[in-house]
């Protein structure tokens, strides 16, 4: 892959990741600051996301390998000269002549590339940060010179000498695309609406709510699992011993079976999930500790516990149940699902003055 395309893959797929591990804070701080998501907001928080990266990478990316010679080889002295880039593009154009010539001077490509790369930033910062032109032109600056200083130190010493050039030709640029972003801001008017702004309201149950607050569950069971494992492994690995089977029980199961725990007991208090305190779902009535039990049985822990059964057939299992739980989501009454199908409950926005009205029969 060439070196101008790995800064941009690699910004997709830490944008990727980094929604996944964020899904569940963001959807909770949505739900009580806006009152819901709306794909507007998900789409156009994505993409401010995936910007930052991309700015991020195509500072730092491809790092290159530190050898022994790595500063004879990375030669990248400070550009200090103010308007530099005018001398650079008459000496390319000396070379080339008409139309054609002019758009393929890097140079001048270069310079463009810089203002561009800052335009979505001074537009970020005016019409979502509800900012001024002039600070969004100063957060432009600043931004520029982080990435300029990273480039001058070295990534922040992590390599003995600078491998990518200091440019104040860049800083000049990049405030100049911040500005030009801000100036261009109210174009950001014609993109759909974020959605909604009310919290307090209540709003319906749909199955996409119920489905996102099962995927905010299975991410509390998981990441926090993967989070207890990569503690375990830190220690285990400090150890002369060798790893015992209790060892690796810990190291595979434990983890996940400790965020199960954590689920039983907060659907044991409250009668809801994590997830679905998350996305402001809970039951309309619910009940008594046995029917709280059986509702977690059937639904996050117990496709946890069969997950955590060392043969293939637990595995198996929880994805029927998965698949089950799903398809029960879309085709019950009040998007209710199977674990509230099992427990007798309907489930309403924890918002609501009054309880659901359970359908007949």
């Amino acid at each position: 892959m060439s070196s101008t395309l790995f800064p941009a893959w690699a910004a997709v797929v830490f944008a990727v990741m980094l929604s996944v591990l964020l899904l569940v804070p963001f959807a909770a701080f949505q739900y009580r600051r806006r009152g819901g998501l709306s794909v507007a907001l998900v789409v156009i928080d994505f993409a401010i996301l995936l910007y930052v990266l991309a700015l991020a990478t195509y500072t730092l990316l491809p790092l290159p390998a530190r050898t022994t010679d790595f500063c004879t080889v990375h030669t990248a002295q400070p550009q200090l000269l103010p308007g530099r880039f005018v001398l650079d593009i008459l000496r390319e154009s000396a070379t080339r002549s008409g139309v054609t010539g002019l758009l393929l001077n890097p140079a001048l490509l270069q310079v463009l590339f810089n203002i561009a790369l800052f335009v979505p930033l001074g537009m970020i910062v005016r019409h979502y940060g509800r900012r001024t032109v002039l600070v969004a032109a100063l957060t432009g600056l600043a931004v520029s010179a982080l990435i300029e200083f990273t480039q001058l130190t070295g990534d922040w010493f992590l390599y003995p000498c600078a491998y990518r050039l200091f440019d104040v030709d860049d800083l000049i640029a990049n405030t100049g695309g911040a500005l030009l972003g801000a100036l261009l801001a109210p174009a950001l008017r014609l993109l759909p609406d974020r959605g909604p702004t009310t919290p307090d309201r209540p709003r319906p149950v749909t199955a996409v709510r119920r489905l996102l607050g099962m995927a905010c569950d299975w991410l509390v069971v998981s990441l926090g699992g993967l989070t207890v494992t990569i503690v375990f492994l830190s220690v285990v690995q400090n150890r002369t011993a060798l790893p015992t089977p209790a060892d690796d029980f810990l190291r595979i199961k434990f983890g996940t079976l400790v965020f199960t725990i954590v689920q039983l007991v907060a659907v044991l208090r409250t009668g809801r999930t994590i997830g679905e305190a998350v996305v402001r779902l809970q039951p309309v009535d619910a009940g008594t500790s046995g029917r709280r039990l059986l509702r977690w049985l059937i639904g996050i822990g117990g496709w946890s516990l069969l997950n955590a059964l060392p043969s293939p057939i637990g595995g198996t299992a929880a994805g029927i149940a998965l698949l089950a739980a799903v398809v029960l989501v879309f085709t019950t009454r009040n998007h209710r699902g199977l674990p509230h199908l099992a427990a007798g409950w309907y489930v309403q926005d924890d918002r609501a003055d009054l309880p659901a009205e359970a359908p007949a029969g």
